[in-house]
Protein backbone atom coordinates (compact mmCIF):
# COMPACT_ATOMS: atom_id res chain seq x y z
CA UNK A 1 0.00 0.00 0.00
CA UNK A 2 1.04 3.40 -1.21
CA UNK A 3 2.14 6.63 1.18
CA UNK A 4 -0.09 9.10 1.24
CA UNK A 5 0.01 11.00 -2.10
CA UNK A 6 0.93 14.42 -0.53
CA UNK A 7 4.36 12.70 1.08
CA UNK A 8 4.87 12.50 -2.67
CA UNK A 9 4.66 15.42 -3.19
CA UNK A 10 6.82 16.96 -6.28
CA UNK A 11 6.70 20.77 -6.15
CA UNK A 12 9.13 19.93 -3.19
CA UNK A 13 8.41 23.48 -1.55
CA UNK A 14 9.39 24.86 -5.04
CA UNK A 15 5.44 25.94 -6.30
CA UNK A 16 5.16 28.66 -8.80
CA UNK A 17 4.88 32.14 -6.47
CA UNK A 18 3.75 35.23 -7.63
CA UNK A 19 7.13 36.34 -8.50
CA UNK A 20 8.43 38.61 -10.97
CA UNK A 21 9.89 36.31 -14.33
CA UNK A 22 13.80 36.53 -13.56
CA UNK A 23 15.41 38.34 -17.10
CA UNK A 24 17.87 35.75 -18.23
CA UNK A 25 20.54 35.83 -21.28
CA UNK A 26 21.78 32.33 -22.29
CA UNK A 27 25.22 31.78 -23.69
CA UNK A 28 25.73 28.28 -24.97
CA UNK A 29 23.56 26.73 -28.13
CA UNK A 30 24.63 23.58 -28.19
CA UNK A 31 22.95 20.21 -28.25
CA UNK A 32 22.98 19.77 -24.19
CA UNK A 33 21.37 23.36 -24.06
CA UNK A 34 18.54 22.16 -26.74
CA UNK A 35 17.91 18.63 -25.21
CA UNK A 36 17.77 19.28 -21.84
CA UNK A 37 18.03 23.10 -20.55
CA UNK A 38 16.01 25.62 -22.73
CA UNK A 39 13.44 22.96 -22.39
CA UNK A 40 13.07 22.95 -19.17
CA UNK A 41 12.83 27.06 -18.85
CA UNK A 42 9.04 26.02 -19.47
CA UNK A 43 8.43 25.11 -16.32
CA UNK A 44 10.64 27.79 -14.69
CA UNK A 45 9.59 31.59 -13.71
CA UNK A 46 12.25 32.88 -16.11
CA UNK A 47 12.14 35.77 -19.27
CA UNK A 48 14.61 34.34 -21.83
CA UNK A 49 15.39 37.87 -23.27
CA UNK A 50 18.25 36.67 -25.50
CA UNK A 51 20.65 33.47 -26.45
CA UNK A 52 24.21 33.98 -26.94
CA UNK A 53 26.73 31.36 -29.29
CA UNK A 54 29.82 31.87 -31.47
CA UNK A 55 27.81 29.96 -33.99
CA UNK A 56 25.96 32.52 -35.50
CA UNK A 57 23.84 29.97 -36.88
CA UNK A 58 23.17 27.70 -33.92
CA UNK A 59 22.41 30.80 -32.12
CA UNK A 60 19.32 31.90 -34.28
CA UNK A 61 18.20 28.49 -34.23
CA UNK A 62 17.74 27.84 -30.50
CA UNK A 63 16.35 32.16 -30.56
CA UNK A 64 14.30 31.62 -33.21
CA UNK A 65 13.18 28.27 -31.26
CA UNK A 66 13.02 29.22 -27.61
CA UNK A 67 13.19 33.30 -27.29
CA UNK A 68 11.78 35.11 -30.29
CA UNK A 69 14.50 35.30 -32.23
CA UNK A 70 16.75 37.80 -30.05
CA UNK A 71 20.27 35.96 -29.92
CA UNK A 72 24.04 37.28 -30.54
CA UNK A 73 27.68 35.80 -30.85
CA UNK A 74 29.15 38.04 -28.45
CA UNK A 75 28.73 37.78 -24.90
CA UNK A 76 29.24 41.14 -23.85
CA UNK A 77 27.19 42.72 -26.54
CA UNK A 78 24.60 40.82 -24.58
CA UNK A 79 25.50 42.52 -21.53
CA UNK A 80 25.43 46.07 -22.60
CA UNK A 81 22.35 45.49 -24.62
CA UNK A 82 19.81 43.68 -22.70
CA UNK A 83 18.17 44.15 -19.36
CA UNK A 84 19.35 41.45 -17.44
CA UNK A 85 19.00 39.75 -13.92
CA UNK A 86 20.90 36.41 -14.52
CA UNK A 87 22.78 34.28 -17.17
CA UNK A 88 22.90 30.65 -17.95
CA UNK A 89 26.25 29.67 -19.09
CA UNK A 90 25.90 26.58 -20.92
CA UNK A 91 29.80 25.88 -21.51
CA UNK A 92 32.04 22.77 -21.17
CA UNK A 93 34.41 23.55 -18.03
CA UNK A 94 36.93 25.49 -18.93
CA UNK A 95 39.07 28.61 -19.44
CA UNK A 96 35.98 30.49 -21.71
CA UNK A 97 33.50 29.23 -19.05
CA UNK A 98 35.48 30.71 -15.89
CA UNK A 99 36.06 34.15 -17.31
CA UNK A 100 32.29 34.72 -18.51
CA UNK A 101 31.15 33.78 -15.05
CA UNK A 102 33.35 36.20 -13.04
CA UNK A 103 32.53 38.85 -15.48
CA UNK A 104 28.75 37.95 -15.04
CA UNK A 105 29.00 38.45 -11.44
CA UNK A 106 31.23 41.54 -11.77
CA UNK A 107 28.57 42.98 -13.82
CA UNK A 108 25.77 42.27 -10.99
CA UNK A 109 24.16 39.21 -12.71
CA UNK A 110 23.42 35.89 -10.72
CA UNK A 111 24.69 32.64 -12.61
CA UNK A 112 23.79 29.51 -13.50
CA UNK A 113 25.85 26.84 -15.09
CA UNK A 114 26.66 22.60 -15.58
CA UNK A 115 28.58 20.46 -13.58
CA UNK A 116 31.18 20.29 -13.01
CA UNK A 117 31.52 23.62 -11.96
CA UNK A 118 35.41 23.91 -13.17
CA UNK A 119 37.97 21.57 -14.01
CA UNK A 120 39.70 21.87 -10.96
CA UNK A 121 39.28 22.09 -6.87
CA UNK A 122 41.50 25.28 -7.46
CA UNK A 123 38.90 27.01 -9.92
CA UNK A 124 35.74 26.25 -7.62
CA UNK A 125 37.71 27.99 -5.06
CA UNK A 126 38.07 31.02 -7.10
CA UNK A 127 34.68 30.87 -7.99
CA UNK A 128 33.26 30.69 -4.90
CA UNK A 129 35.30 33.73 -3.86
CA UNK A 130 34.44 35.96 -6.39
CA UNK A 131 30.82 35.41 -5.73
CA UNK A 132 31.14 35.84 -2.07
CA UNK A 133 32.77 39.28 -2.80
CA UNK A 134 30.57 40.48 -5.62
CA UNK A 135 27.62 39.55 -3.26
CA UNK A 136 26.15 37.50 -6.10
CA UNK A 137 25.01 33.91 -6.66
CA UNK A 138 26.44 31.10 -8.42
CA UNK A 139 24.45 27.81 -8.56
CA UNK A 140 25.71 24.51 -10.10
CA UNK A 141 23.30 22.27 -11.43
CA UNK A 142 23.95 19.47 -10.20
CA UNK A 143 20.47 18.29 -11.65
CA UNK A 144 20.65 14.86 -9.70
CA UNK A 145 20.48 16.75 -6.27
CA UNK A 146 16.97 17.60 -7.99
CA UNK A 147 15.60 14.15 -9.43
CA UNK A 148 12.82 12.49 -8.52
CA UNK A 149 13.92 9.81 -6.61
CA UNK A 150 16.64 11.68 -4.88
CA UNK A 151 14.34 14.37 -3.37
CA UNK A 152 11.83 11.59 -2.47
CA UNK A 153 14.97 10.31 -0.60
CA UNK A 154 15.75 13.41 1.37
CA UNK A 155 11.96 13.30 2.53
CA UNK A 156 11.93 9.79 3.56
CA UNK A 157 15.57 10.37 5.66
CA UNK A 158 13.41 13.26 7.28
CA UNK A 159 11.36 10.68 9.15
CA UNK A 160 11.68 9.75 12.58
CA UNK A 161 11.22 6.14 11.26
CA UNK A 162 13.92 6.71 9.03
CA UNK A 163 16.25 6.88 12.28
CA UNK A 164 19.99 8.28 11.86
CA UNK A 165 22.02 7.13 8.30
CA UNK A 166 24.17 4.53 8.72
CA UNK A 167 25.51 3.84 5.71
CA UNK A 168 24.91 5.22 1.95
CA UNK A 169 25.44 3.10 -1.21
CA UNK A 170 26.31 4.61 -4.98
CA UNK A 171 27.03 3.19 -8.06
CA UNK A 172 27.57 5.01 -10.92
CA UNK A 173 28.83 3.05 -14.09
CA UNK A 174 28.74 3.81 -17.83
CA UNK A 175 29.91 3.25 -21.01
CA UNK A 176 33.35 3.76 -22.72
CA UNK A 177 34.42 7.54 -22.94
CA UNK A 178 36.39 6.73 -25.93
CA UNK A 179 32.86 7.39 -27.98
CA UNK A 180 31.86 10.25 -26.55
CA UNK A 181 34.49 12.64 -25.90
CA UNK A 182 36.02 14.57 -28.74
CA UNK A 183 39.32 15.68 -28.23
CA UNK A 184 39.23 18.70 -30.55
CA UNK A 185 40.43 22.58 -29.52
CA UNK A 186 39.50 23.44 -26.09
CA UNK A 187 38.51 20.14 -25.05
CA UNK A 188 38.76 20.23 -21.18
CA UNK A 189 40.00 16.48 -21.10
CA UNK A 190 43.31 15.43 -21.36
CA UNK A 191 42.45 11.33 -21.76
CA UNK A 192 39.43 8.69 -21.46
CA UNK A 193 39.95 8.36 -18.04
CA UNK A 194 40.23 12.48 -16.99
CA UNK A 195 36.94 12.62 -19.02
CA UNK A 196 35.39 10.31 -17.11
CA UNK A 197 36.64 11.20 -13.71
CA UNK A 198 35.67 14.65 -14.44
CA UNK A 199 32.18 14.55 -16.38
CA UNK A 200 30.39 11.81 -14.69
CA UNK A 201 32.04 10.79 -11.39
CA UNK A 202 31.86 14.38 -9.57
CA UNK A 203 27.39 13.35 -10.15
CA UNK A 204 27.57 11.12 -7.64
CA UNK A 205 30.48 12.63 -5.55
CA UNK A 206 28.01 15.57 -4.74
CA UNK A 207 25.37 12.88 -3.67
CA UNK A 208 26.80 11.16 -1.57
CA UNK A 209 27.44 14.62 -0.02
CA UNK A 210 24.08 15.65 -0.43
CA UNK A 211 22.65 12.98 1.04
CA UNK A 212 25.16 11.40 3.67
CA UNK A 213 26.97 14.47 4.80
CA UNK A 214 30.56 15.87 4.37
CA UNK A 215 33.13 13.72 4.01
CA UNK A 216 35.60 13.17 6.84
CA UNK A 217 37.93 10.00 5.23
CA UNK A 218 38.08 8.77 1.50
CA UNK A 219 40.03 6.12 0.29
CA UNK A 220 40.26 4.91 -3.59
CA UNK A 221 41.24 1.42 -5.13
CA UNK A 222 41.71 2.23 -9.45
CA UNK A 223 42.28 0.25 -12.03
CA UNK A 224 42.21 0.84 -15.51
CA UNK A 225 41.37 -1.44 -18.39
CA UNK A 226 42.18 0.43 -21.98
CA UNK A 227 41.72 3.77 -20.88
CA UNK A 228 38.97 2.94 -18.94
CA UNK A 229 38.68 4.18 -15.22
CA UNK A 230 37.48 1.30 -12.82
CA UNK A 231 37.09 2.82 -8.92
CA UNK A 232 36.24 1.51 -5.82
CA UNK A 233 35.54 4.67 -3.35
CA UNK A 234 35.32 4.08 0.29
CA UNK A 235 34.19 7.20 2.39
CA UNK A 236 33.95 7.74 6.60
CA UNK A 237 31.34 11.13 6.82
CA UNK A 238 31.69 13.37 9.41
CA UNK A 239 28.41 11.88 11.30
CA UNK A 240 30.07 8.46 11.82
CA UNK A 241 28.29 7.16 8.85
CA UNK A 242 29.92 5.18 5.99
CA UNK A 243 29.96 4.82 2.40
CA UNK A 244 30.62 3.11 -1.15
CA UNK A 245 30.97 4.24 -4.52
CA UNK A 246 31.44 2.07 -7.44
CA UNK A 247 32.48 3.94 -10.17
CA UNK A 248 33.64 3.03 -13.92
CA UNK A 249 32.99 3.08 -17.23
CA UNK A 250 32.55 -0.26 -18.41
CA UNK A 251 29.36 -0.53 -19.46
CA UNK A 252 27.17 0.14 -21.32
CA UNK A 253 25.43 3.46 -22.39
CA UNK A 254 21.58 4.18 -22.00
CA UNK A 255 21.17 1.47 -19.87
CA UNK A 256 20.44 1.92 -15.96
CA UNK A 257 23.33 3.06 -14.16
CA UNK A 258 22.43 5.03 -11.10
CA UNK A 259 21.88 2.57 -7.95
CA UNK A 260 21.82 4.12 -4.24
CA UNK A 261 21.16 2.62 -1.79
CA UNK A 262 20.43 4.70 1.98
CA UNK A 263 20.40 2.38 5.22
CA UNK A 264 18.71 3.83 8.46
CA UNK A 265 18.77 2.56 11.93
CA UNK A 266 14.64 1.70 11.36
CA UNK A 267 14.27 2.24 7.04
CA UNK A 268 15.76 2.55 4.13
CA UNK A 269 15.35 3.24 0.29
CA UNK A 270 16.75 2.06 -2.82
CA UNK A 271 16.96 4.63 -5.95
CA UNK A 272 17.34 3.09 -9.34
CA UNK A 273 18.53 5.08 -12.60
CA UNK A 274 16.92 8.56 -10.35
CA UNK A 275 13.49 7.71 -11.51
CA UNK A 276 12.34 4.65 -8.94
CA UNK A 277 12.20 4.66 -5.36
CA UNK A 278 11.87 1.81 -3.00
CA UNK A 279 11.46 2.62 0.14
CA UNK A 280 11.69 -0.43 2.72
CA UNK A 281 9.80 -0.38 6.35
CA UNK A 282 8.72 -2.11 9.49
CA UNK A 283 5.44 -2.03 8.56
CA UNK A 284 4.31 -1.00 4.84
CA UNK A 285 6.93 -0.95 1.72
CA UNK A 286 6.54 1.50 -0.76
CA UNK A 287 7.41 1.51 -4.74
CA UNK A 288 7.17 4.23 -6.14
CA UNK A 289 7.79 5.36 -9.87
CA UNK A 290 8.23 9.09 -11.74
CA UNK A 291 4.83 10.23 -13.44
CA UNK A 292 4.59 9.57 -17.31
CA UNK A 293 4.19 13.26 -17.67
CA UNK A 294 6.80 14.83 -16.23
CA UNK A 295 9.56 12.03 -16.80
CA UNK A 296 11.70 14.38 -18.94
CA UNK A 297 12.14 17.00 -16.32
CA UNK A 298 12.29 14.77 -13.29
CA UNK A 299 14.78 12.19 -14.73
CA UNK A 300 17.52 15.11 -15.49
CA UNK A 301 16.42 17.57 -12.76
CA UNK A 302 16.88 20.14 -14.58
CA UNK A 303 13.95 21.86 -14.77
CA UNK A 304 13.82 22.13 -10.59
CA UNK A 305 17.69 22.69 -10.50
CA UNK A 306 16.19 25.99 -12.13
CA UNK A 307 13.44 27.05 -10.57
CA UNK A 308 15.44 26.40 -7.22
CA UNK A 309 17.89 29.16 -9.22
CA UNK A 310 14.84 31.29 -9.40
CA UNK A 311 13.47 30.73 -5.79
CA UNK A 312 17.10 31.79 -5.00
CA UNK A 313 17.15 34.88 -6.67
CA UNK A 314 13.45 36.23 -5.34
CA UNK A 315 14.21 35.26 -2.05
CA UNK A 316 17.17 36.82 -1.29
CA UNK A 317 19.14 33.83 -0.53
CA UNK A 318 22.55 31.28 -1.43
CA UNK A 319 20.63 28.60 -3.99
CA UNK A 320 20.68 24.84 -3.03
CA UNK A 321 24.36 23.66 -5.02
CA UNK A 322 25.41 27.29 -4.85
CA UNK A 323 29.26 27.62 -5.78
CA UNK A 324 30.63 28.06 -2.05
CA UNK A 325 28.90 24.19 -1.52
CA UNK A 326 29.93 22.72 -4.95
CA UNK A 327 33.57 23.42 -4.62
CA UNK A 328 33.37 21.10 -1.88
CA UNK A 329 32.52 18.33 -4.26
CA UNK A 330 35.61 19.83 -6.27
CA UNK A 331 37.71 18.51 -3.74
CA UNK A 332 36.52 15.17 -3.19
CA UNK A 333 37.39 14.65 -7.53
CA UNK A 334 40.13 16.57 -7.36
CA UNK A 335 41.36 14.13 -4.40
CA UNK A 336 40.95 11.26 -6.67
CA UNK A 337 42.07 12.87 -9.79
CA UNK A 338 45.54 13.07 -8.59
CA UNK A 339 45.48 10.20 -6.82
CA UNK A 340 45.13 8.42 -9.99
CA UNK A 341 47.51 10.41 -11.88
CA UNK A 342 50.42 9.87 -9.08
CA UNK A 343 49.29 6.14 -8.93
CA UNK A 344 48.13 6.48 -5.05
CA UNK A 345 45.89 3.90 -3.77
CA UNK A 346 44.79 3.72 -0.50
CA UNK A 347 43.56 6.62 1.70
CA UNK A 348 43.80 9.82 -0.41
CA UNK A 349 41.50 12.60 2.02
CA UNK A 350 41.29 12.86 5.74
CA UNK A 351 40.05 15.92 7.48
Amino acid sequence: MPLQQDFFDTSWSMEHKDWAPVKLGFIGAGEMAEFAVLPALYITEFDLKAICDLDEKRAKLMADKFCGGNYYTDYQEMFEKEDLEAVIIQLQPGEARQRIAIQAMERGLDVFMPKPPTRTYAEAQQLAEVAQRTGRRLMVNFESRFSYAVRMAKKIMSRPEFGKLTQGSFSFCTGTYKDRISYRHGSPYKDTVHAYLLDFTPHHLDLARYLCGEVKQMALFHNEWEGESTNAVALQFASGAVGTLQLNSNRIWWRNYDHIELTGQGEYAVLESLWNIKHYTLGQNTFTENYRDERSVELTGDGFAMREFVASIRENRQPIANIADCAKTMELYQAIYDAVCEGRDGIILQK
